[in-house]
C-alpha cells in the first residue's frame, strides 16, 4: 500500500513540474550539465542583425531573477567551463537543441 501510495505522489510531483516554465528551464539546465545537452547558439545584435557570438556544443543559459536584461551563456571548451555574459536588451539568442 505504502509504495502506491509513494507512487502516486511521485507521479503527481512529476506532472506538475512539467507545466511551470521555471520547471522546464530548471529541468533542461540540470540536463545539460549531467547529460550535457548539446545546442548551437547564435547571439545576434537586435539592431544591425550582426553574428555576435556562436557556439556548438554543450552548454546552457542561467539568468538571474532580478535582471530580466541579463543572459549568462555557461559553455564548455576542453572540458573547462567558460561564461559569456549578454546584458541589455539589444540581443537575440537563438539556441537549436541537438
Amino acid at each position: 500500500m505504502k509504495k502506491i501510495l509513494l507512487t502516486l505522489v511521485a507521479f503527481a510531483i512529476a506532472g506538475t513540474m512539467t507545466g511551470c516554465n521555471g520547471c522546464t528551464m530548471m529541468y533542461k539546465n540540470l540536463e545539460s550539465n549531467y547529460s550535457e545537452l548539446h545546442r548551437d547558439v547564435v547571439v545576434l545584435n537586435a539592431f544591425t542583425g550582426d553574428t555576435l557570438f556562436t557556439y556548438s556544443g554543450a552548454c546552457y543559459f542561467s539568468t538571474p531573477e532580478q535582471s530580466s536584461n541579463e543572459v549568462s551563456l555557461i559553455y564548455y571548451v576542453n572540458g573547462k567551463s567558460h561564461k559569456a555574459d549578454f546584458v541589455g536588451s539589444g540581443f537575440i539568442f537563438k539556441a537549436i537543441e541537438k
